[in-house]
């Protein structure tokens, strides 16, 4: 076996994009890990091989997810002919599939945790990779914990609890095969797939609650100690070879687990002799020889033998859900800004514009978890006294943050209820976004989605203010892209300058919304703060 060392890191964003879903989201991810090796591989016994034509060097980019990285190396040292160069990856099926749907290309020979990593719903445009192998290996996705930790009688029910600590969905196909499990075994438990998807939401937010506390960092089966009543999500595969906490046990749900499969996959534009290998690599893992490789390393065969096991919902519910958690795990800090001009006294049938916006904004805060940060701002003109437009009613705090015996949402509830009588005046709109945006920018907090929510019904009519396009200048100066604060705006009927509204939020990388008709004002409401 000849060797040549060449580092290479890899790095990725994602972009998950379904039928349903109108827009391309980004997001950052890690790379799982990247191969250091180059192997340029020969028989055991040195014979070179011409049995796929071979009569040139050829390389053969491989990308392995990280379970299968030791097993698949181990026998490429068997099958690679010495006219081929192998290039053998860690790289998590997420990252792959990633990278591909924002153009970039796949590997010659693919071989992922899953099927579903390999579909439209999350390779986007790019062609789909042929399929050459149902199943390499497999490892089921298990729910384990210690002595002090229960089984419960469901993955739902685990999730809710706050109890189960998980990979991140974004990037981790183990994430996402248990962010779905409830809605895979909804059918089983008693539940429609709506009420199982809807437990996705204590789910993410009590996810989101640690992340922000410094919280579940690196995920593995002995990340808590031996009293902890948590549960975590893993492999069986990674529960075996987690030495030194014999304490541990396999307390997933008798529904049935998730479970890894491995497929191999080729490339349509792959290599010369990529598909010749591929073959070659999965008649070595079907041998006896192969076979022991696979269970050396903690995972099972296609056909062995094992627990009941869930069948994943379809690839595209999959990336809704995943595109779901990375909205509701993200927690907010928000600065609501909300128009107290005369004309949110206009009547529209079932109450005034500012009765259906308080009503709007109570039911909101329901929705937000404890850990969320949200001040309120009132604006028309001189409403803060001569010469300032904003007025502030309680400033940007946690929901759960308790002052003078009441907490911070049950202040903000009882501000939503005031707001009907404090209307008056003409609209100050661009001082007073100046002055919120610079607020929320001190107020930045790492780990939440920072915004402004700036809600109007009118234009700006403060003839002493900046103009438009001095405001989008200065908010073009002041924004950090290491500190992101995003302007969300919603404009409440067509009355409302939605076009300047849409002027700021692109310049701060939000977005503006319009609320046409009164019953669209909850619903607008709901979009703008879930926004990310």
């Amino acid at each position: 076996m000849k060797h040549s060392n060449k580092g290479r890191a890899d790095t990725g964003a994602i972009v998950m994009s379904t039928a349903v879903l109108a827009a391309v989201v980004l997001v950052t991810g890690l790379a799982v890990g990247a191969g250091a090796t180059w192997f340029a591989l020969s028989r055991d016994d040195g014979e070179a091989s011409s049995s796929d034509g071979c009569a040139d060097f050829r390389s053969v980019d491989v990308a392995v997810a990280p379970e299968m990285y030791g097993v698949v190396v181990a026998a490429l040292a068997d099958v690679t002919p010495d006219c081929v160069q192998v290039d053998p990856a860690m790289r998590s099926g997420m990252e792959v599939s990633r990278g591909a749907s924002m153009g970039g290309a796949l590997p010659d020979v693919w071989i992922p945790e899953a099927h579903f990593v390999a579909t439209e719903a999350f390779l986007g445009s790019a062609a789909r990779p042929r399929l050459l192998a149902q199943s390499l290996a497999t490892t089921p996705v298990l729910l384990v914990g210690g002595a002090a930790a229960r089984q419960f009688p469901s993955w739902g029910e685990a999730e809710a609890s706050g109890l189960v600590t998980s990979p991140d969905p974004e990037s981790s196909t183990v994430g996402a095969l248990a962010l779905t499990a409830p809605e895979a075994e909804a059918g089983m438990v008693g539940r429609t797939r709506e009420e199982a998807r809807q437990l996705m939401v204590p789910f993410a937010q009590a996810q989101s609650a640690r992340t922000v506390s410094g919280l579940d960092t690196n995920v593995r089966p002995a990340m808590f100690v031996r009293r902890s009543p948590r549960l975590v999500v893993t492999t069986e595969q990674q529960l075996q070879t987690d030495d030194g906490r014999p304490d541990l046990r396999d307390l997933t749900p008798d529904v049935g687990a998730p479970v890894l499969d491995f497929p191999l996959m080729v490339s349509r534009d792959a290599a010369p002799g990529s598909r010749a290998l591929a073959r070659a690599l999965a008649d070595h893992l079907r041998s006896e020889e192969g076979r022991s490789l696979i269970a050396a390393e903690g995972l099972r065969v296609p056909d062995g033998a094992g627990g009941a096991t869930l069948a994943p919902p379809s690839a595209k519910a999959i990336a809704e859900a995943v595109f779901s958690w990375s909205v509701l795990s993200v927690p907010s800090a928000m600065l609501a800004v909300v128009d107290a001009s005369g004309s949110m006294d206009a009547e529209t049938g079932t109450g005034s514009r500012m009765d259906l916006l308080a009503d709007a904004a109570r039911i909101g805060l329901g929705f937000l978890p404890d850990h969320a940060r949200v001040g309120l701002w009132i604006f028309s003109i001189d409403k803060g006294g001569p010469g300032q437009d904003w007025r502030e009613l309680e400033p940007i705090r946690r929901l759960d943050d308790l002052r003078f015996g009441r907490t911070q949402r049950y202040a903000l509830r009882e501000r939503a209820a005031e707001l009907p009588a404090l209307t008056d005046g003409g609209t100050g709109l661009y001082d007073t976004a100046l002055a919120a945006y610079r607020e929320a920018l001190r107020n930045y907090r790492p780990q939440y989605s920072n915004s402004v929510v700036l809600m109007t019904d009118g234009r700006n009519e403060d003839p002493g203010s900046i103009s438009l396009e001095q405001l989008l200048q200065r908010l073009e100066e002041l924004r950090d892209p290491d500190k992101p604060v995003r302007m969300v705006g919603i404009a409440i009927s067509g009355d409302a300058d939605i076009a300047a509204l849409r002027r700021m939020a692109q310049v701060t990388g939000g977005e503006a919304y319009l609320a046409a008709e009164p019953e669209d004002i909850l619903g607008v409401f709901a979009q703008a703060v879930l926004s990310r």
